[in-house]
Protein backbone atom coordinates (compact mmCIF):
# COMPACT_ATOMS: atom_id res chain seq x y z
CA UNK A 1 0.00 0.00 0.00
CA UNK A 2 1.90 3.46 -0.80
CA UNK A 3 -0.97 5.75 -0.20
CA UNK A 4 -4.04 6.22 2.11
CA UNK A 5 -7.56 7.24 1.42
CA UNK A 6 -7.21 10.36 3.72
CA UNK A 7 -4.78 13.00 3.66
CA UNK A 8 -2.09 12.09 6.57
CA UNK A 9 1.43 13.06 7.93
CA UNK A 10 4.63 12.14 6.40
CA UNK A 11 6.23 10.04 9.22
CA UNK A 12 2.80 8.17 9.53
CA UNK A 13 2.80 7.88 5.31
CA UNK A 14 6.87 6.21 5.60
CA UNK A 15 5.69 3.90 8.48
CA UNK A 16 3.33 2.17 6.21
CA UNK A 17 5.38 2.22 3.66
CA UNK A 18 8.21 -0.12 5.13
CA UNK A 19 5.75 -2.97 5.33
CA UNK A 20 6.09 -5.20 2.12
CA UNK A 21 3.08 -7.21 2.61
CA UNK A 22 0.13 -5.40 3.62
CA UNK A 23 -3.15 -6.67 2.55
CA UNK A 24 -6.23 -5.39 3.00
CA UNK A 25 -8.52 -7.33 5.82
CA UNK A 26 -12.48 -6.62 6.21
CA UNK A 27 -13.55 -4.70 9.50
CA UNK A 28 -15.05 -7.86 11.98
CA UNK A 29 -13.61 -10.62 8.88
CA UNK A 30 -14.41 -12.88 12.05
CA UNK A 31 -17.27 -11.84 13.64
CA UNK A 32 -20.93 -11.17 12.60
CA UNK A 33 -21.62 -8.42 11.20
CA UNK A 34 -25.14 -7.58 13.09
CA UNK A 35 -26.61 -4.55 13.69
CA UNK A 36 -26.90 -5.89 17.19
CA UNK A 37 -22.98 -4.78 17.43
CA UNK A 38 -21.91 -1.88 19.02
CA UNK A 39 -19.14 -0.53 16.44
CA UNK A 40 -20.64 -1.69 13.21
CA UNK A 41 -24.27 -1.35 13.77
CA UNK A 42 -23.63 2.66 16.04
CA UNK A 43 -20.44 3.79 14.92
CA UNK A 44 -20.31 1.91 10.93
CA UNK A 45 -24.07 1.91 9.88
CA UNK A 46 -24.85 4.80 11.62
CA UNK A 47 -21.95 6.51 9.69
CA UNK A 48 -19.82 8.33 12.52
CA UNK A 49 -17.41 7.10 11.19
CA UNK A 50 -16.33 6.17 7.34
CA UNK A 51 -15.92 2.59 6.93
CA UNK A 52 -12.63 1.75 8.30
CA UNK A 53 -9.49 0.78 6.05
CA UNK A 54 -7.43 -1.84 7.53
CA UNK A 55 -4.50 -3.78 6.37
CA UNK A 56 -2.74 -7.02 7.69
CA UNK A 57 1.01 -7.80 7.68
CA UNK A 58 0.98 -11.56 7.64
CA UNK A 59 5.00 -11.19 8.28
CA UNK A 60 4.94 -9.19 11.06
CA UNK A 61 1.67 -9.41 12.49
CA UNK A 62 0.47 -6.02 12.37
CA UNK A 63 -3.11 -4.66 11.82
CA UNK A 64 -2.88 -1.02 11.09
CA UNK A 65 -5.56 1.35 8.95
CA UNK A 66 -7.34 4.43 9.79
CA UNK A 67 -10.65 5.87 11.80
CA UNK A 68 -12.51 8.58 9.77
CA UNK A 69 -15.06 10.90 12.23
CA UNK A 70 -17.60 12.24 9.95
CA UNK A 71 -19.27 15.88 10.69
CA UNK A 72 -22.60 15.13 12.20
CA UNK A 73 -25.12 16.96 14.13
CA UNK A 74 -23.82 14.76 17.07
CA UNK A 75 -20.19 15.88 16.25
CA UNK A 76 -20.63 19.25 14.65
CA UNK A 77 -17.13 20.43 12.94
CA UNK A 78 -14.68 21.95 16.34
CA UNK A 79 -16.50 19.44 18.78
CA UNK A 80 -13.74 16.48 19.64
CA UNK A 81 -13.95 13.09 19.37
CA UNK A 82 -14.25 12.31 22.78
CA UNK A 83 -11.28 9.43 23.73
CA UNK A 84 -13.82 7.17 25.34
CA UNK A 85 -15.40 6.47 21.87
CA UNK A 86 -11.13 5.90 20.49
CA UNK A 87 -10.97 3.49 23.73
CA UNK A 88 -13.87 1.70 22.36
CA UNK A 89 -12.67 1.70 18.81
CA UNK A 90 -8.92 0.68 20.24
CA UNK A 91 -10.48 -2.50 22.38
CA UNK A 92 -12.06 -3.30 19.54
CA UNK A 93 -9.35 -3.41 17.00
CA UNK A 94 -6.82 -5.26 19.21
CA UNK A 95 -9.72 -8.28 19.63
CA UNK A 96 -9.91 -8.57 16.54
CA UNK A 97 -5.91 -8.65 15.80
CA UNK A 98 -5.64 -11.02 18.63
CA UNK A 99 -8.89 -13.21 17.15
CA UNK A 100 -7.55 -13.05 13.53
CA UNK A 101 -3.67 -14.48 15.27
CA UNK A 102 -5.79 -17.17 17.53
CA UNK A 103 -7.47 -18.44 14.60
CA UNK A 104 -4.77 -19.08 12.32
CA UNK A 105 -2.58 -20.81 15.38
CA UNK A 106 -5.44 -22.87 15.79
CA UNK A 107 -5.43 -24.65 12.13
CA UNK A 108 -8.39 -21.81 11.66
CA UNK A 109 -10.47 -23.11 14.32
CA UNK A 110 -12.86 -20.61 14.95
CA UNK A 111 -12.31 -19.10 18.54
CA UNK A 112 -14.30 -16.31 20.74
CA UNK A 113 -12.20 -14.48 22.62
CA UNK A 114 -12.50 -12.06 25.91
CA UNK A 115 -10.90 -9.15 26.97
CA UNK A 116 -9.83 -9.52 30.46
CA UNK A 117 -7.38 -5.77 30.93
CA UNK A 118 -7.39 -3.10 28.45
CA UNK A 119 -5.16 -0.12 29.38
CA UNK A 120 -4.86 2.83 28.32
CA UNK A 121 -2.04 5.74 28.52
CA UNK A 122 -2.62 9.18 27.09
CA UNK A 123 0.34 11.00 25.37
CA UNK A 124 -0.84 14.24 24.08
CA UNK A 125 -4.36 15.51 22.35
CA UNK A 126 -5.45 16.52 19.38
CA UNK A 127 -9.31 18.22 19.08
CA UNK A 128 -9.35 18.64 15.89
CA UNK A 129 -8.39 15.63 14.71
CA UNK A 130 -10.99 13.67 12.68
CA UNK A 131 -9.02 11.15 11.27
CA UNK A 132 -6.71 8.30 13.21
CA UNK A 133 -4.20 5.90 12.47
CA UNK A 134 -3.75 2.90 14.43
CA UNK A 135 -0.76 0.43 14.33
CA UNK A 136 -1.83 -3.11 16.48
CA UNK A 137 0.69 -5.94 17.23
CA UNK A 138 1.31 -8.45 19.54
CA UNK A 139 3.76 -8.73 22.37
CA UNK A 140 2.97 -11.84 23.81
CA UNK A 141 1.27 -15.18 22.37
CA UNK A 142 0.39 -18.31 23.11
CA UNK A 143 -2.66 -20.71 21.91
CA UNK A 144 -4.86 -19.16 24.37
CA UNK A 145 -3.84 -15.91 25.52
CA UNK A 146 -2.51 -12.67 23.44
CA UNK A 147 -0.99 -9.26 24.60
CA UNK A 148 -1.80 -6.48 22.20
CA UNK A 149 -0.51 -3.04 22.26
CA UNK A 150 -1.88 -0.48 19.72
CA UNK A 151 -0.97 3.54 19.53
CA UNK A 152 -2.95 5.64 17.62
CA UNK A 153 -2.00 9.02 16.45
CA UNK A 154 -3.75 12.11 14.96
CA UNK A 155 -3.00 10.89 11.21
CA UNK A 156 -2.80 14.39 9.80
CA UNK A 157 -0.39 16.13 12.60
CA UNK A 158 1.54 12.24 13.29
CA UNK A 159 1.01 13.05 17.20
CA UNK A 160 1.14 10.13 19.15
CA UNK A 161 -2.30 10.45 21.23
CA UNK A 162 -3.01 6.97 22.87
CA UNK A 163 -1.20 3.94 23.58
CA UNK A 164 -3.61 0.64 24.71
CA UNK A 165 -2.53 -2.96 25.89
CA UNK A 166 -4.73 -5.39 25.74
CA UNK A 167 -4.81 -8.78 27.36
CA UNK A 168 -7.12 -11.40 25.92
CA UNK A 169 -7.82 -15.18 26.78
CA UNK A 170 -9.33 -17.38 23.82
CA UNK A 171 -11.51 -20.42 24.02
CA UNK A 172 -12.64 -22.67 20.94
CA UNK A 173 -16.19 -21.34 19.82
CA UNK A 174 -18.19 -24.30 21.33
CA UNK A 175 -16.83 -23.84 24.58
CA UNK A 176 -17.29 -20.13 24.63
CA UNK A 177 -20.20 -20.29 23.71
CA UNK A 178 -21.62 -22.78 26.36
CA UNK A 179 -19.63 -20.12 29.00
CA UNK A 180 -21.53 -17.29 27.27
CA UNK A 181 -25.11 -18.85 27.82
CA UNK A 182 -24.80 -19.75 31.00
CA UNK A 183 -23.32 -16.75 31.71
CA UNK A 184 -26.71 -15.20 30.67
CA UNK A 185 -28.99 -18.06 32.00
CA UNK A 186 -26.89 -17.05 35.37
CA UNK A 187 -27.98 -13.59 34.89
CA UNK A 188 -31.49 -14.13 33.59
CA UNK A 189 -31.89 -16.14 36.59
CA UNK A 190 -32.02 -13.16 39.40
CA UNK A 191 -33.86 -11.01 40.68
CA UNK A 192 -31.62 -7.86 41.40
CA UNK A 193 -33.22 -5.24 43.41
CA UNK A 194 -30.71 -2.21 43.84
CA UNK A 195 -30.03 -1.50 47.66
CA UNK A 196 -31.85 1.83 49.03
CA UNK A 197 -30.52 4.14 49.56
CA UNK A 198 -27.62 3.91 46.92
CA UNK A 199 -25.54 5.44 49.16
CA UNK A 200 -26.10 5.40 52.94
CA UNK A 201 -23.80 8.25 54.23
CA UNK A 202 -25.35 10.88 56.37
CA UNK A 203 -24.03 13.63 54.06
CA UNK A 204 -25.35 11.52 50.42
CA UNK A 205 -26.95 14.07 48.21
CA UNK A 206 -28.97 12.80 45.52
CA UNK A 207 -27.50 13.79 41.89
CA UNK A 208 -29.30 16.45 39.88
CA UNK A 209 -31.21 15.74 37.13
CA UNK A 210 -28.53 17.92 34.77
CA UNK A 211 -25.79 15.35 36.22
CA UNK A 212 -28.24 12.27 35.51
CA UNK A 213 -28.55 13.60 32.22
CA UNK A 214 -24.82 14.26 31.10
CA UNK A 215 -23.80 10.60 32.30
CA UNK A 216 -26.91 9.30 29.59
CA UNK A 217 -24.85 10.94 27.22
CA UNK A 218 -22.63 8.15 27.09
CA UNK A 219 -20.56 9.47 24.27
CA UNK A 220 -21.25 12.75 22.26
CA UNK A 221 -21.19 10.56 18.65
CA UNK A 222 -24.17 8.38 20.55
CA UNK A 223 -27.81 9.26 20.61
CA UNK A 224 -28.75 9.87 23.77
CA UNK A 225 -29.94 7.35 26.84
CA UNK A 226 -28.54 4.27 25.53
CA UNK A 227 -27.71 3.60 28.96
CA UNK A 228 -29.98 5.89 31.09
CA UNK A 229 -28.53 6.48 34.24
CA UNK A 230 -31.63 6.80 36.48
CA UNK A 231 -30.64 7.54 39.86
CA UNK A 232 -27.56 8.54 42.21
CA UNK A 233 -25.83 9.66 45.41
CA UNK A 234 -22.73 11.78 45.92
CA UNK A 235 -21.00 11.61 49.70
CA UNK A 236 -18.52 14.66 50.08
CA UNK A 237 -16.96 13.04 53.09
CA UNK A 238 -16.35 10.12 51.39
CA UNK A 239 -15.74 11.35 47.92
CA UNK A 240 -17.60 8.49 46.49
CA UNK A 241 -20.76 8.17 43.95
CA UNK A 242 -22.95 5.70 43.10
CA UNK A 243 -25.18 5.67 39.98
CA UNK A 244 -28.03 2.99 38.71
CA UNK A 245 -28.63 2.56 35.22
CA UNK A 246 -30.43 0.34 31.95
CA UNK A 247 -28.51 -0.45 29.37
CA UNK A 248 -30.59 -0.19 25.98
CA UNK A 249 -30.45 -3.13 23.19
CA UNK A 250 -27.77 -3.12 20.31
CA UNK A 251 -24.54 -2.14 21.95
CA UNK A 252 -22.77 -5.94 22.12
CA UNK A 253 -19.63 -6.97 21.80
CA UNK A 254 -19.62 -10.49 22.68
CA UNK A 255 -22.64 -12.21 21.72
CA UNK A 256 -25.17 -11.06 23.64
CA UNK A 257 -23.33 -9.09 26.35
CA UNK A 258 -22.45 -5.58 26.23
CA UNK A 259 -19.21 -4.42 24.50
CA UNK A 260 -16.10 -3.92 27.03
CA UNK A 261 -15.68 -0.32 25.70
CA UNK A 262 -18.59 0.73 27.00
CA UNK A 263 -18.90 -0.22 30.31
CA UNK A 264 -15.18 0.94 30.41
CA UNK A 265 -16.78 4.27 29.29
CA UNK A 266 -19.82 4.44 31.88
CA UNK A 267 -17.14 3.79 34.33
CA UNK A 268 -14.85 6.48 33.00
CA UNK A 269 -17.94 9.07 32.96
CA UNK A 270 -18.97 8.13 36.87
CA UNK A 271 -15.30 8.66 37.49
CA UNK A 272 -14.98 11.40 35.90
CA UNK A 273 -18.05 13.01 37.24
CA UNK A 274 -16.49 12.10 40.77
CA UNK A 275 -13.03 14.06 39.76
CA UNK A 276 -14.96 17.12 39.10
CA UNK A 277 -17.47 16.87 42.21
CA UNK A 278 -14.26 16.53 44.43
CA UNK A 279 -11.67 18.64 42.84
CA UNK A 280 -14.18 21.39 41.33
CA UNK A 281 -12.55 20.91 38.39
CA UNK A 282 -15.24 21.03 35.33
CA UNK A 283 -15.81 18.07 33.36
CA UNK A 284 -14.58 19.53 30.21
CA UNK A 285 -11.09 20.17 31.93
CA UNK A 286 -10.56 16.83 32.84
CA UNK A 287 -7.32 14.80 31.26
CA UNK A 288 -6.95 11.12 32.28
CA UNK A 289 -3.51 10.09 32.31
CA UNK A 290 -4.14 6.57 32.16
CA UNK A 291 -7.30 4.38 32.38
CA UNK A 292 -7.08 0.52 33.57
CA UNK A 293 -9.91 -1.72 32.66
CA UNK A 294 -10.26 -5.10 34.44
CA UNK A 295 -13.18 -7.55 32.61
CA UNK A 296 -14.38 -10.50 35.58
CA UNK A 297 -17.57 -11.02 33.68
CA UNK A 298 -19.87 -10.47 30.60
CA UNK A 299 -22.77 -8.03 31.40
CA UNK A 300 -26.05 -9.23 29.23
CA UNK A 301 -27.39 -6.88 26.25
CA UNK A 302 -30.51 -4.78 27.59
CA UNK A 303 -29.29 -5.56 31.94
CA UNK A 304 -31.14 -3.22 34.16
CA UNK A 305 -30.17 -2.06 37.69
CA UNK A 306 -26.60 -1.95 36.84
CA UNK A 307 -24.79 -0.75 39.67
CA UNK A 308 -21.90 1.49 39.09
CA UNK A 309 -19.35 2.94 41.95
CA UNK A 310 -16.52 5.18 42.06
CA UNK A 311 -14.77 6.44 45.19
CA UNK A 312 -11.27 8.56 44.87
CA UNK A 313 -8.26 6.14 46.34
CA UNK A 314 -5.87 9.06 46.44
CA UNK A 315 -5.09 12.34 45.98
CA UNK A 316 -1.43 14.12 45.43
CA UNK A 317 0.18 17.57 43.99
CA UNK A 318 0.47 15.05 40.37
CA UNK A 319 -3.44 13.65 39.67
CA UNK A 320 -6.37 12.02 41.64
CA UNK A 321 -6.36 8.39 41.47
CA UNK A 322 -11.06 6.84 40.82
CA UNK A 323 -11.81 3.33 41.40
CA UNK A 324 -14.95 2.52 39.87
CA UNK A 325 -16.46 -0.70 39.66
CA UNK A 326 -19.69 -2.17 37.90
CA UNK A 327 -21.78 -4.51 39.20
CA UNK A 328 -24.96 -6.95 38.08
CA UNK A 329 -26.39 -8.02 40.92
CA UNK A 330 -24.37 -8.57 43.37
CA UNK A 331 -21.52 -9.60 41.51
CA UNK A 332 -18.70 -7.32 39.94
CA UNK A 333 -18.04 -7.81 36.37
CA UNK A 334 -15.64 -4.73 35.58
CA UNK A 335 -13.42 -2.19 37.68
CA UNK A 336 -11.62 0.80 36.09
CA UNK A 337 -8.88 2.68 37.57
CA UNK A 338 -7.92 6.18 36.44
CA UNK A 339 -5.23 8.48 37.25
CA UNK A 340 -6.29 12.23 36.43
CA UNK A 341 -3.49 14.68 35.66
CA UNK A 342 -4.19 17.99 37.24
CA UNK A 343 -4.40 20.99 35.11
CA UNK A 344 -1.33 23.40 35.77
CA UNK A 345 -2.49 26.78 36.41
CA UNK A 346 -0.82 29.96 35.35
CA UNK A 347 -0.91 32.95 36.30
CA UNK A 348 0.54 36.48 35.97
CA UNK A 349 0.44 38.18 38.92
Amino acid sequence: MKSSPVRIHSDIQRRIDSYTDLIPVELHAFWAKADTQFVHGRLVSSNVIAYPTYWYSPSTRHQLGFWTFNGSEQLPQGEAVQETTLLSLLDDVTAELATRIITSLNDNQLHLGFTVNLNIKRTDCSPSARTFYFDAYTTKLTTRKTVVECPLYDAESGKLLLTACATFVFFPLSAAADKVKNTSEESDSVVYEPPSPLLDEADALALDNSDLHSLSQVMNVLPHGLITHKAGSFSPSKRRIVVLADFDKDLDGPPNHVHGGLLATVLYNASELLFAKTTGIGRTSCAAAVRDTNYLRGVPSESRNILIDAAVEDISDSGVVVSAKLMHGSKVCTTLRTTFAIPTLTSKL
